[in-house]
């Protein structure tokens, strides 16, 4: 679906092209053994520098017998847009190929206008190579990405490997501080930052919003709110929504760390308002208790670290008859042994 928005938004500019006089050229020569080589030319969305697919071609031509080729006409947009030039190394292999180390080079990207030529010389090894090109920005973009180049072998070069994620975020630093300085156009800022993993970008949008809302702005005004701008309006979306699960994920967890706190406290309150209930129960206990004349005496003996013969012997009564004094008061003060006794007595007063 959005290859094919992207695609209307071209179609639209061929057809304000077509009323023009404007007419771009693309020519050159394949320097190949074989002759009648078929030569590719795509439209590339900003991030599908490093991709290769089928639904990026527009069209295809035939070499001829001195190798050479040529795309003429008013069919592409009157926008800079990013192109693609590519031919098989291998024709017979049906599937598309994609060539660019030490030992050959198959295509070559590059920024175009349907105003503008770009001629491509004979390079037996790295193919589309050498060229010539009237668009400004592409001269633009090629010297950014000189820049970009000298900026990865410092910055790189200099990686702590416990530092992985520094290069990256100094790098888009590095880059929009370029763009904004030299003022480049904002397709170039787009192929540019598309070099950039996406989570460094999306820390990035969190912190710096302004940057890619008025780089959406400039998309907008150029491309007049469709193909790029459109594109890129989807990555700012996406990067919303990311911010966004964040800030949920974030209050969803301060939620529950706070319930979590309001339910310990709360236990701790009706645990505290438990205990003063107690207590006042007690003290009203303490108030009511009343003792016989003779429970007071054996209560002093008590205190008094008497054993219950010596109580029995000092109040002429059987031991017994003490045991069961001990025990009607280990009942009235509601305790279980003579520490508890003595200790809960010390804080009762006895009628």
């Amino acid at each position: 679906m959005k290859q094919i928005v992207f695609l209307l938004g071209f179609f639209f500019f061929t057809a304000l092209s077509q009323c023009s006089y404007a007419q771009y050229s693309i020519s050159g020569y394949l320097d190949t053994p074989e002759k009648n080589k078929r030569v590719y030319l795509s439209l590339l969305k900003y991030n599908e520098e490093n991709t290769i697919a089928t639904d990026q071609i527009l069209m295809s031509t035939l070499t001829d017998s001195l190798g050479y080729f040529s795309f003429t006409g008013k069919l592409l947009s009157d926008k800079h847009a990013l192109y693609r030039i590519h031919s098989r190394v291998v024709e017979e292999d049906g599937a598309l190929q994609m060539a660019n180390n030490e030992d050959i080079k198959n295509l070559h990207n590059f920024v175009f206008s349907n105003q503008d030529t770009i001629i491509f010389e004979k390079n037996s090894k790295f193919w589309f190579s050498n060229n010539t090109n009237t668009n400004p920005i592409d001269n633009e973009w090629q010297e950014f990405s000189k820049y970009v180049t000298q900026l990865n072998t410092e910055l790189y070069a200099l990686t702590d490997f416990n530092q992985k994620n520094q290069p990256s975020s100094q790098m888009l630093s590095e880059l929009k501080a370029y763009a904004n300085t030299q003022k480049v156009h904002p397709l170039v800022t787009l192929v540019l930052l598309s070099g950039v993993r996406e989570t460094i970008i999306e820390e990035d949008f969190k912190n710096d919003t302004p940057f890619y809302e008025a780089l959406q702005d400039s998309l907008n005004a150029y491309y007049d709110n469709s193909s790029y701008a459109l594109q890129f309006e989807d990555l700012i979306i996406d990067l919303s929504k990311a911010e966004t699960q964040t800030n949920l994920a974030f209050y969803r967890r301060s939620t529950y760390v706070l319930g979590v706190i309001c339910f310990i406290l709360l236990t701790g309150v009706i645990l505290l308002f438990i205990k003063l209930r107690q207590s006042k129960k007690g003290g009203v206990q303490q108030d009511t208790i009343n003792l016989t004349n003779q429970e007071e005496r054996v209560a002093e003996l008590i205190i008094q670290e008497k054993t219950n013969k010596e109580i029995a012997n000092e109040l002429f009564i059987s031991l017994s008859t003490v045991k069961t004094h001990i025990r009607n008061l280990y009942a009235k003060l509601e305790v279980s042994n003579r520490q508890e006794f003595v200790d809960k007595l010390k804080h009762h007063s006895r009628d």
